[in-house]
């Protein structure tokens, strides 16, 4: 993440704290809150959509970053049919939206497939197949035996490590095929999420290439050339210039985005789009630490390493007013304060570390029971704490 150290504050900027809590609590923000930039995340969509067609593959964006109805109609407005999901209370509840053309990326489980029967024929009463994954024979069986109109897609460990067939095993993947019986094969799925650990577009662009290869040699080694291959982390799909090769692809982080996308280099601050809003509980200058109301339970413990000196939990940032693109003034999200990170949580607790250089500013810029704005380290895994969302349009996304 690249630091500008102090720009914040200089040039006439050392109210920004101070006017971000005034914003904040013309809101009537009183507790930890979910807040959405809905402008930047509308863009976040449209500029993923532009760069998944114009590799010509179909965008079958995840939907478990934001896990919201409302958020779904945005992608929808753009042009958006097909979309991934991770569970199947979740496919349960963007069929609930409409949404018809499904994937449940993650593995089947054949504890649930009376349920996914259930969901599978009603989709398919609408015109769509349910996508099942499977990465081994018995669950290929299960599913085939189980009876229920859906396609399945075989997971490929492509480099990542964590599940799938891997992606030279022809003999494996020959056995899951067959074991599906009459079930129709989609095609082969994977996920490069080893792009998490690095933090440059030249190893993005490594795993990009490498993860398309392997997959184009399974499905080589399966025979058929019309079986889909469909890949999808938000790192390679935000900051790989090319993306054609896939049939389809699956990024769901890039909706918000969060620090760890800025860090890794595959969004800008300006597509940073969620952040909390967390009420200011105590100032210790002395210590140089601010204490916040916010916490694990409502930022979520991932955190970032090799950015800074530090660990964060996450960092401060500004809301500002800005002219839209209708010429009307309204609150956006702002700048990400990189000299104050979350350094600390406990369950409700957040700790702020606050440099000397800057402390005078920062602690004569705020007060208890002021309001100050924290990016998410891994937005995922923060929107998964909250029950629904607050734009700074003061509009409220419910959320499953």
């Amino acid at each position: 993440m690249t630091s500008h150290p102090h720009r914040w504050y200089n040039n006439n900027m050392t109210d920004h704290l101070a006017q971000t809590s005034r914003f904040l609590r013309e809101l009537e923000i009183t507790s930890p809150t979910l807040l959405v930039d809905e402008r930047r995340a509308r863009r976040n969509i449209e500029d993923m959509a532009n760069r998944v067609q114009a590799a010509g593959a179909r965008f079958r964006p995840h939907f478990k970053t934001h896990q919201s109805g409302a958020v779904g109609t945005w992608f929808a407005e753009t042009g958006v049919n097909a979309i991934t999901v991770s569970s199947l209370a979740m496919a349960q509840y963007f069929a609930e939206f409409g949404w018809r053309d499904m994937t449940l990326a993650f593995l089947v489980n054949p504890l649930e497939l009376p349920r996914l029967g259930v969901l599978a024929r009603y989709q398919m009463e609408r015109g769509h197949l349910l996508g099942l994954t499977v990465d081994s024979p018995e669950a290929a069986r299960a599913v085939a035996e189980a009876v229920i109109p859906v396609q399945a897609w075989i997971k490929v460990d492509a480099g990542y490590g964590r599940t799938g067939v891997s992606w030279n095993d022809g003999y494996r993947l020959d056995q899951v095929r067959q074991a599906l019986g009459p079930v129709p094969l989609a095609g082969l799925l994977t996920h490069s999420g080893h792009s998490y650990q690095v933090h440059d577009r030249h190893g993005l662009q490594t795993i990009w290439d490498t993860s398309l290869q392997h997959m184009q040699h399974a499905r080589a080694q399966l025979g058929p050339p019309d079986l889909k291959i469909s890949l999808g982390d938000t790192p390679c799909c935000g900051a790989v210039e090319d993306l054609s090769g896939a049939d389809e692809l699956r990024p769901g982080n890039f909706v918000f985005n969060d620090l760890m996308q800025l860090n890794i280099g595959s969004c800008r601050a300006e597509q940073l789009a969620c952040a909390v809003a967390c009420p200011v509980v105590g100032l210790y200058p002395e210590r140089g630490r601010l204490v916040v109301h916010g916490g694990a339970v409502h930022l979520a413990k991932e955190r970032l390493e090799g950015c800074t000196a530090q660990q964060s939990y996450g960092r401060l940032g500004t809301v500002v007013m800005r002219e839209d693109e209708e010429g009307a003034t309204r609150l956006a999200f702002g700048e990400v304060l990189d000299d104050l990170p979350v350094v600390e949580l406990s369950q409700e607790h957040g700790v702020v570390a606050v440099p000397p250089a800057i402390g005078e500013e920062v602690f004569g810029n705020l007060s208890i029971g002021d309001l100050v704005l924290v990016w998410p380290v891994h937005s995922c895994l923060t929107c998964d704490l909250y029950d629904a969302y607050l734009t700074l349009d003061e509009d409220i996304l419910p959320r499953r």
